[in-house]
C-alpha cells in the first residue's frame, strides 16, 4: 500500500486567512444550492487548506449512512484515548471555508443522536450533497505536533440513489453537480480517498437470487469505477482507495475482506488490487429487525466500538504516515 500524496506535517488552521461573514455564509452553505461553477470551486478552496476529501460510495442498501454514523458517534461519545475529532462549521467560525461546513456540523449532530437512541437514521435524500468539516487531533498533538500532527479532513455525503444513475439502464453517469466536485478536485490534484461500501449481504428485489445482487453490486461499484477512470483520469493518481465490507458480523466464512471481494466483487477487485488499495471490514453492532402489527421495527441494540476506532486509526495513517497505535521505547517497556 503507496500512502497518498499529502503535506499534512506543515499544515497549520492557527494560520489559516480569516474569512468575510455576511448573512448568507452565517447560516451555511449547502453544495446542493449552489450552481456547478460554485462546486468546483468551493472544493478547490478546500483541496487548497490541504484538507483531504472523503467521498464514500454506497449504493442503496449498502449501509453507507449507518457506517457514518456509527464514525461520527465514535468521534464524538467513544471511549478512545488516542484522538478526538472536532467538528469544524461553527457559524461564527472564521476560519475560510467554514461556511460550507456548517450543513455538515448539522447533519452530524443528528446522525450521533439518532444512533445513541439505537436509531436507523435515514438514508441521504436524493440530489444533496453535503460537505461535513472533522479535525482529527492526537492526544499526543500537544506534546508532540510534529510527530502526531492535526489531519484535517472533509467528508462528501451523496445519495445512494444518485450514485446509483452510473448505471447504464438510469442513465450511465452522474449529475452535472457530481461532476462538479470531481472537476474541482482535479484543479488542484486533491488528496482523495474512497470509501467503496459494499454489503456482505445485499438487498435484492423480489425477483432477484442472492447471486443476481451480488453481481448488481459488483457492477455498480465497477461502473462507478470505470467512470472515474474514463472521465476523470486525473483523480487516480492522487487516490486512495478504502473498500469496506460492511455487515461484517453476518460472516462465518471469509477470514477477510479481500476475500469476499475477491470472490463476491471479481470485477471491483480486478480493477484495484494493483491500485493504492485497503482493504477492510465494518460491523456497526447488532441490529433488532421484527415485525410487530405488519410494521417493520429496527433498533440498535448494541454499538460497536472496534469498528469505528480502527477505521479512523487507519484514515490517520493513510494521510499522515503515522500511526496512534505506535508505543516509544519507554511506554513500551511499561505496558
Amino acid at each position: 500500500m503507496d500512502d497518498i500524496k499529502l503535506n499534512i506535517q506543515n499544515n497549520d488552521q492557527s494560520g489559516s486567512a480569516p474569512r468575510k461573514t455576511n448573512a448568507a455564509s452565517d447560516l451555511g452553505v449547502s453544495l446542493s444550492s449552489m450552481n456547478e461553477f460554485e462546486i468546483a470551486k468551493a472544493i478547490a478552496k478546500l483541496g487548497n487548506q490541504n484538507r483531504p476529501l472523503v467521498v464514500p460510495i454506497g449504493f442503496p442498501g449498502a449501509g453507507k449512512s449507518l457506517l457514518l454514523s456509527s464514525l461520527f458517534w465514535y468521534g464524538q461519545l467513544g471511549k478512545d484515548t488516542q484522538f478526538k475529532i472536532q467538528q469544524r462549521g461553527d457559524i461564527d467560525g472564521k476560519v475560510e471555508g467554514d461556511e460550507y461546513f456548517v450543513n455538515g456540523k448539522r447533519i452530524i449532530s443528528n446522525m450521533v443522536n439518532y444512533f445513541n437512541a439505537g436509531k436507523l437514521y435515514e438514508r441521504t435524500k436524493s440530489m444533496s450533497m453535503d460537505l461535513i468539516g472533522i479535525d482529527l487531533i492526537p492526544d499526543k498533538h500537544s506534546q508532540s505536533p510534529k510527530l502526531f500532527p492535526v489531519l484535517p479532513l472533509s467528508f462528501l455525503d451523496l445519495s445512494g440513489e444518485d450514485l446509483k444513475k452510473i448505471k447504464t439502464s438510469e442513465g450511465g453517469g452522474f449529475n452535472s453537480k457530481i461532476n462538479a466536485v470531481f472537476k474541482g478536485i482535479d484543479l488542484n490534484n486533491s488528496p482523495l480517498i474512497f470509501f467503496l461500501i459494499t454489503s456482505y449481504d445485499p438487498a435484492k428485489s423480489l425477483d432477484e437470487t442472492h447471486r443476481d445482487a451480488h453481481q448488481n453490486e459488483d457492477m455498480l461499484h465497477f461502473d462507478f469505477l470505470n467512470y472515474i477512470e474514463t472521465n476523470q483520469p486525473h483523480l487516480l493518481g492522487n487516490s486512495m482507495f478504502v473498500i469496506i465490507v460492511s455487515q461484517w458480523d453476518k460472516n462465518s466464512k471469509y477470514p477477510q475482506a479481500e476475500d469476499f471481494i475477491r470472490e463476491k466483487r471479481p470485477s471491483v477487485y480486478k480493477f484495484v488490487k494493483n491500485a493504492n488499495v485497503v482493504w477492510g471490514h465494518y460491523s456497526i453492532g447488532k441490529i433488532l429487525s421484527t415485525q410487530v402489527n405488519g410494521l417493520d421495527m429496527e433498533e440498535i441494540i448494541s454499538r460497536s466500538e472496534e469498528y469505528p476506532s480502527k477505521l479512523w486509526k487507519i484514515l490517520y495513517k493513510i494521510c499522515t504516515r503515522r500511526d496512534l497505535d505506535h508505543k516509544s521505547f519507554w511506554e513500551k517497556l511499561f505496558s
